[in-house]
This record gives C-alpha cells, sequence and structure tokens, in this order.
C-alpha cells in the first residue's frame, strides 16, 4: 500500500466499468441537469393527474349502478320506480325486478335513487311551505291571465315563492334529509306551468 507524504495511506477510487457506470448515475442523481428535472416533474405531474381523472370516472361510472345498503353490502343493479317507501331495480342480464324497502339504504343513497329517478316527494315537514308557494304561484298566475296582474309582477311573485320555499328548505339540507339535487327537481316542478 502506498502512503501519502505526510505518511496516511493513500487511497485510490476503485477502477473499472462497472464502477464508472455507478459514479455517473450517481453524479446525475446529485446534480441532474434543470431541462431534465423540470421535464421529469411535469411528466410525473401530468401521469399523476391523468391517473386521477382515470380513477374518478371510473368510481363515478361505478357508483351510477352500485347501490349500497345500511350493512354496506353493494348491489350492482337498475333502479327503475320509486312507489311510496320502496324501490324497484333491474338486475343482472335478464333484467329480473326486485323491490326493496328505501330503508335498507343509506340516507346518501336513499337520496341518489330519488334523485336518479327523479322522486319529487317532499320531506314531511315541507309539504306545507310548498303547498303554500304553489298557491302563492297558481294564483299568480290566474291574476296575470285575467289581466289584474302584470307580467312583471307575476314573474316577482313567483320568484318570491321560490325563493320563500328554497330557504324553508335550506335545514332540511343541513340535517341532510334533502339533497340540493332533489331540491332542484323539486322546485323546477313547483315552478313549472301546469298545462
Amino acid at each position: 500500500m502506498r502512503s501519502n507524504g505526510d505518511g496516511s495511506p493513500q487511497v485510490r477510487p476503485p477502477t473499472g466499468p462497472f464502477t464508472a457506470n455507478v459514479m455517473n448515475v450517481l453524479e446525475g442523481e446529485a446534480a441532474p441537469s434543470r431541462r431534465t428535472a423540470g421535464t421529469f416533474r411535469s411528466s410525473a405531474s401530468l401521469l399523476a393527474a391523468l391517473l386521477f381523472f382515470f380513477a374518478l370516472a371510473s368510481s363515478f361510472a361505478e357508483a351510477g349502478n352500485c347501490w349500497t345498503n345500511r350493512a354496506g353490502h353493494a348491489m350492482k343493479a337498475e333502479p327503475q320506480s320509486i312507489s311510496g317507501q320502496s324501490v324497484t331495480f333491474l338486475q343482472g342480464g335478464a333484467g329480473k325486478a326486485v323491490t326493496y324497502p328505501l330503508s335498507v339504504f343509506t340516507e346518501p343513497e336513499q337520496e341518489r335513487l330519488r334523485c336518479a329517478l327523479k322522486d319529487t316527494t317532499l320531506p314531511a315537514g315541507l309539504k306545507a311551505g310548498h303547498e303554500f308557494s304553489a298557491r302563492v304561484i297558481t294564483r299568480s298566475r290566474l291574476l296575470a291571465a285575467s289581466g289584474s296582474l302584470s307580467k312583471e309582477d307575476c314573474q316577482k311573485a313567483i320568484e318570491s315563492a321560490v325563493s320563500a320555499f328554497r330557504k324553508q328548505a335550506g335545514s332540511f339540507i343541513a340535517q341532510k334529509q334533502l339533497s340540493p339535487e332533489r331540491l332542484e327537481l323539486i322546485v323546477c316542478e313547483l315552478a313549472a306551468e301546469k298545462k
């Protein structure tokens, strides 16, 4: 072993093709060029964003026909109708109709089912407010048709009645007895002109 002039052993780095490749890789990792690092980061970001959106899209697609009961079991079926407190599904390739009580499903699933089937059934506490708003809207339209109320005033009365109903429904949304999506279905039906 050779020694330095001060008596300490002289250490020489190992040589050879394998060592040279390892050293080049380590040097490249320690100080990557700005262009390479930026390209890597943007590619990784793009890949992560694409994976996120594909996962999100597939979960929405699967959630569309999967319904979870209170026990946590998922059922893949196409909802067909809601009648009272029961819901009918078409299951499997043969399209077998099965009916379940709504209470079998969690509250969020019940709301999702009601929205999927465009059910405008009102929570019990909202019926009186809905009836009042409906009477105001009907009366305003009758007065406008007879010429006793201008079209602008009729429209203002309808908007006011709908706004009052939305305000009353806000507490039901906060208590998760009604979803914003179903409220919109109910409001559209309320404000629609009866033929």
